[in-house]
């Protein structure tokens, strides 16, 4: 088995190409998703952050924030990564890629940073406008208690999202059963993993099954970071992030180096 040398200009070009695609259709990929955010923050953190009270030192809407950011950042990524290599596949481009000088890892970092890019673009997006509702309904400014958990867990949500989406776009034969994977399971995982709720208000059951959501240690890494608590200890969930990241990484890997890559319809 020949070795490939590792070739940066080509997989330069693959995520220059990558991140140009969601670009070009920014207004569906980057602004599309503020308005359902925007919405949330009226539904939930304006209408019911009125009669909800999760603690007496914090309001309903500043506990909802990063709860949005979180779910802009695993929700965008994973978007970014299936549509992405799917889009390939239909054109049958990922079989040319396959071929070239790109390894499996250039594959994979050349999907994972686009999508990273793209969580971390509508993430922040996401703050700067949940700050203007702060500001305009508690008359304040929401203050980030540590600037530096913010970006890790942004990033390591984002950059395993990616991964899951690559791998879920690789072995889907369809839009709607990536669609379908989508509403099934993350998208449940993503609401089960604390974003509208805290754990304490869950039943004991609920609460133990949660601990078994990566989704949760990310969101809880990102509510510490504004607000200086969270339901676990911010290590465990740095920790729990690592390894969701490693076997996000393992099952991308298997994944394009095992993967079905036939034209799909």
């Amino acid at each position: 088995m020949v070795k490939r040398d590792l070739n940066w200009t080509p997989f330069l070009f693959f995520l220059y190409r990558d991140i140009k695609r969601f670009y070009k259709v920014k207004v569906q990929t980057i602004f599309t998703p503020l308005i359902t955010q925007s919405l949330y923050l009226v539904i939930f953190g304006i209408s019911l952050g009125k009669v909800v009270r999760i603690s007496e030192h914090f309001s309903y809407l500043e506990f909802i924030i990063p709860g949005l950011i979180s779910l802009a950042a695993i929700n965008q990524s994973f978007q970014n990564g299936s549509s992405s290599i799917f889009v390939m596949k239909i054109t049958g481009e990922i079989i040319d890629i396959k071929s070239t000088a790109l390894s499996v890892q250039q594959i994979i970092f050349g999907v994972a940073l686009s999508g990273l890019l793209r969580g971390v673009i509508v993430s922040l997006l996401t703050l700067f406008v949940g700050e203007l509702f702060h500001y305009f309904y508690e008359g304040s400014w929401l203050i980030v208690s540590n600037i530096y958990w913010l970006m890790v867990f942004i990033c390591l949500s984002s950059f395993s999202f990616a991964m899951v989406g690559l791998s879920i776009g690789i072995i889907s034969k369809s839009f709607d059963q990536i669609g379908a994977i989508s509403g099934f399971i993350i998208v449940p995982l993503i609401y089960l993993g604390g974003v509208f709720f805290d754990l304490d208000k869950l039943s004991i059951f609920w609460q133990k099954l949660s601990m078994f959501n990566p989704l949760f240690y990310f969101v809880n890494g990102i509510r510490y970071s504004f607000l200086g608590i969270s339901d676990v200890p911010v290590i465990q969930s740095f920790v729990f992030s690592l390894l969701s990241l490693g076997l996000t990484y393992f099952v991308a890997y298997i994944s394009v180096s095992k993967g079905s890559f036939q034209r799909s319809i």
